[in-house]
């Protein structure tokens, strides 16, 4: 799973059926945007007093963490309950940012506000907890890099990523979900045993919500192109 700012994207396959997957954060950066100008607007109206404004300013954060935090322990108890059912194994990022990188204010301020590090505790902790297998791989060129080809793009990439030397085209969250799910299985020897992946049947397949694959009885559907894919992974 490639992790974003509003949602965990990538791949959901079992041993004969793949699709693409999407998992919301059910909200929570809408959540943060709103506090984030209620504290605005609370530190204008208060800057003559700076008692109350600090006690209403922390007030007002406590309330967006208990919020996002409850969003995120929904998230993370329903992917790792849909992983133990199918007896799957999870695929992280090891996500680490380093300084501020000429980005914006407003760029900083998202990214400092994006819940990455609780999301993947969370999952991780209720994964122990539940003997689901949790592995992390280095998300470098995730989302420039062709799952078809392997040609990478040194320019920067829109919202859809296209290859220059196939013509692979595919939203560059769930390219970037793709690349991860091949770089765990080049790095795990179990895992490649047991998981075959051709990124080519699902050019184009529909991105799935998490709640499609708990509502569903079975395993996954079978792949539009009927080729074998991955197994036992989520």
């Amino acid at each position: 799973m490639d992790t974003n700012e509003d949602s965990l994207d990538g791949v959901h396959g079992s041993r004969d059926s793949a699709r693409l997957l999407r998992v919301p954060f059910d909200g929570v950066r809408r959540i943060q945007e709103t506090h984030f100008r209620r504290r605005r607007r609370l530190a204008r109206k208060k800057a003559h007093d700076r008692r109350v404004q600090r006690i209403l300013l922390d007030r007002e954060g406590r309330r967006e963490r208990n919020r996002v935090r409850q969003r995120l322990h929904r998230v993370s108890k329903s992917l790792v309950w849909a992983a133990t059912r199918r007896r799957a194994a999870i695929v992280l990022e090891d996500l680490t940012l380093h300084g501020a990188g000429g980005r914006s204010r407003r760029m900083n301020r998202r990214l400092s506000s994006w819940p990455r590090s609780e999301i993947h505790r969370q999952i991780e902790y209720k994964a122990a907890l539940a003997g689901v297998p949790v592995i992390k791989v280095n998300p470098q060129w995730t989302s420039k890099t062709c799952p078809v080809c392997g040609a990478r793009r040194r320019d920067r990439v829109g919202q859809d990523f296209v290859c220059l030397a196939c013509d692979w085209e595919m939203d560059r969250q769930i390219n970037a979900g793709m690349n991860i799910l091949k770089t765990a299985l080049a790095s795990n020897e179990a895992l490649a045993r047991a998981v075959r992946f051709r990124p080519g049947a699902l050019r184009d397949d529909v991105v799935s919500p998490l709640y499609d694959l708990l509502r569903e009885g079975g395993d996954a559907r079978e792949e539009p192109s009927g080729v074998e894919s991955l197994a036992g992974t989520a």
